[in-house]
């Protein structure tokens, strides 16, 4: 959903412009025309596209929620935007489509209204693979355990007053799984660090994947990611859906660990 949305970078905005309309966008046709693009029909209005899905809180947002705002502080929304991840928010504004913070102290936190889950979380477990062991003249079947796929991946916004201590509580897990699920050395987090919440616990016969996020900078390869991480160009593509090894300033990677 967001690589979708990402295509539509820079586009210029036009109020009232139709839903499939990729030459321009308004905030609301822009949400309809991507969440479209994979099966969802959403309302034509920012209005009415806050009254689908479920409620979200702020500090419980994924990556392809909707979050609204009203602007005008009139008591009526007017605009909405896709949550994209690491306290970012991409959507059609007066500029052209592009992203911004959806809790700016500077502008948005003050127009912020609520979040919607139109996505449903998805986690498709499937059995790994029987091993044939021969013992003898005997065949003896074994199952290393379930690989739980990993579809929709769970984050935590961070907001003023935060603590990792508090984070963990909120969602049953501990700050040492946080601190190594999001490689933090330290206690301290910030305003809008987007934090990786576990998806299942460690348990028995179960591989939990875990991805810290990257954004792209300036002259990345995923080659140098790669090198950086640890992990292979090859992998990298096939966890982050990639085509081609063409990658741009701004984008979101997700890196296995």
């Amino acid at each position: 959903m967001i690589e979708s949305a990402k295509k539509f970078l820079g586009t210029q905005y036009k109020f009232g412009s139709a839903v499939g309309n990729t030459s321009s966008f308004d905030c609301s046709s822009f949400t309809a025309t991507v969440f479209k693009k994979h099966g969802v029909k959403l309302p034509r209005t920012s209005r009415a596209q806050a009254k689908v899905g479920k409620p979200v809180r702020s500090g419980d947002l994924q990556p392809g929620d909707l979050v609204f705002f009203d602007t005008n502080f009139n008591g009526k929304i007017n605009h909405v935007a896709i949550y994209a991840g690491n306290g970012k928010m991409i959507g059609a504004q007066s500029k052209g489509v592009g992203y911004a913070n959806p809790f700016s102290p500077y502008y948005w936190s003050d127009r912020y209204v609520t979040a919607r889950r139109v996505l449903s979380d998805s986690v498709k477990v499937e059995k790994a693979p029987t091993l044939t062991l021969v013992k003898g003249n005997k065949k003896v079947e074994k199952t290393k355990g379930v690989q739980v796929t990993v579809k929709s991946i769970r984050f935590h916004t961070v907001r003023k007053g935060d603590t990792l201590w508090d984070i963990s509580r909120r969602y049953k897990t501990n700050v040492q799984t946080l601190k190594m699920l999001n490689d933090i050395k330290s206690h301290w987090i910030y305003p809008g660090q987007t934090i990786q919440l576990p998806i299942k616990e460690k348990s028995r016969g179960v591989i939990v994947r875990s991805y810290s996020m990257y954004n792209i900078q300036k002259g990345d390869t995923l080659w140098g990611i790669g090198k950086k991480y640890g992990v292979s160009v090859e992998k990298l593509m096939k966890v982050n859906k990639l085509s081609s090894s063409l990658i741009y300033p701004g984008q979101q990677l997700m890196i296995p660990k």
